[in-house]
């Protein structure tokens, strides 16, 4: 994976005419800042993000640069499928807050699209039947089922599935 890139600035050197000082790694951005934390001002800026990780951050300006570092890192130790599940989670809660959405993914339950969210609700139903004659599973309505199970779900533009 490509590593996310952030331009740092600080409010007096953008106000001093300067652009900023160059694209880094969170960690090279980390230890720029922890090297001279008072530089130009001392008031950090993201004035931009190169992002490979899918999810979008709320406006850079006003954003607290030691949290938006973290949630950089975080972010780039989770897996690809993770990483998706937070931005179908954002989506979800109607939030630009990252960390809102990696607070609370674990009391969440993810699928990958809407055919494993079914066939899990398939094995559910084929383990409580397991006891009924098989006269019965002959006349289940599966198609109807998920119809059901659907009510309790919410599919994500990117085809994550959340149940709630």
């Amino acid at each position: 994976m490509t590593e996310t890139k952030i331009y740092l600035n600080t409010w007096g050197a953008y106000n001093d005419g300067s652009i900023g000082y160059g694209w880094m790694t969170a960690d090279e951005a980390e230890a720029f800042i922890e090297e001279d934390p008072e530089r130009d001002g001392g008031e950090w800026f993201i004035a931009d993000i190169d992002n490979y990780l899918g999810v979008e951050f709320r406006n850079l300006n006003y954003s607290n640069v030691d949290d938006v570092i973290e949630m950089i890192k975080r972010l780039e130790d989770m897996e690809e499928y993770e990483r998706d599940e937070v931005v179908a989670l954002m989506e979800y809660l109607i939030t630009e807050d990252v960390q809102e959405a990696i607070e609370k993914h674990d009391s969440y339950i993810f699928y990958e699209d809407i055919e494993s969210y079914h066939d899990s609700c398939d094995e559910l139903i084929e383990q409580e039947m397991q006891n009924a004659a098989s006269i019965v599973m002959r006349y289940f309505d599966y198609e109807a089922y998920h119809r059901d199970c659907d009510f309790d779900v919410y599919e994500a533009s990117n085809g994550i599935v959340i149940a709630a």
